[in-house]
């Protein structure tokens, strides 16, 4: 399949939160196993581990976390056309948003390998390995999605998803909504517990996200 194709068959807006999780572990077997990114026809980028993010504007599912949203950014934003690439503090998302529909859609490279060369974990790496090589200004930057055949024990493996690295859980208010602060800033859940269900950021300590929205590709 092509990456368009991949992305286009997302079936989101207005959803259940459970459809949302069954839909991303789906097209994330496609994304993982069943092609790579290759640029400027020289190098071959492929996915290790990828994080999906997903907010409906005017529906129940909410991401607090996501950058491209109104909510995050205070303002109402224009939405990506599919299959775009965005570019932001965390590393590069690759965005398939639906303005009929109302909702954002992303996936970070979270995890990535060049060629041959070992699993590269520090996402932001990848701006150099796909956008900075040298490239004439007068040259167009040429990024394909090149489909892999995947295997039959691949087409028939359930994958599953974990949490998303660094990102917390947010607090709720009576009516099940997110809460903010006197900021108009989500407020995270922070803890002093220590446990497999909270994780250490700078000076303090938040529970996880129970999203399982992070795919890990399986060698």
């Amino acid at each position: 399949m092509s990456l368009k194709e991949i992305l286009s068959s997302f079936n989101g807006g207005n959803s259940s939160e459970s459809i949302i999780n069954e839909e991303f572990a789906r097209i994330a077997k496609h994304l993982l196993y069943g092609g790579h990114f290759r640029v400027m026809n020289s190098k071959n980028i492929y996915l290790e581990e990828i994080e999906f993010y997903y907010h409906e504007e005017s529906g129940s599912i909410k991401d607090p976390i996501m950058y491209h949203t109104n909510d995050h950014e205070g303002k109402s934003l224009p939405y990506f056309k599919l299959g775009r690439f965005n570019m932001h503090t965390s590393g590069v998302d690759v965005t398939f948003e639906n303005e009929e529909k109302k909702f954002r859609a992303s996936f970070l490279i979270r995890a990535y390998s060049v060629d041959n060369a070992p699993k590269e974990t520090r996402s932001t790496y990848i701006y150099d390995d796909m956008f900075d090589m040298g490239i004439p200004f007068d040259e167009a930057i040429e990024i394909e999605w090149v489909e892999d055949v995947m295997s039959d024990d691949i087409k028939k493996q359930l994958i599953e998803g974990t949490w998303r690295l660094n990102v917390p859980e947010y607090k709720k208010d009576d009516n099940g909504c997110y809460a903010k602060d006197e900021n108009g800033k989500y407020k995270k859940e922070e803890t002093t517990e220590i446990s497999d269900n909270t994780f250490a950021y700078g000076k303090k300590r938040y529970v996880k996200c129970h999203k399982p929205w992070r795919f890990i590709k399986q060698h």
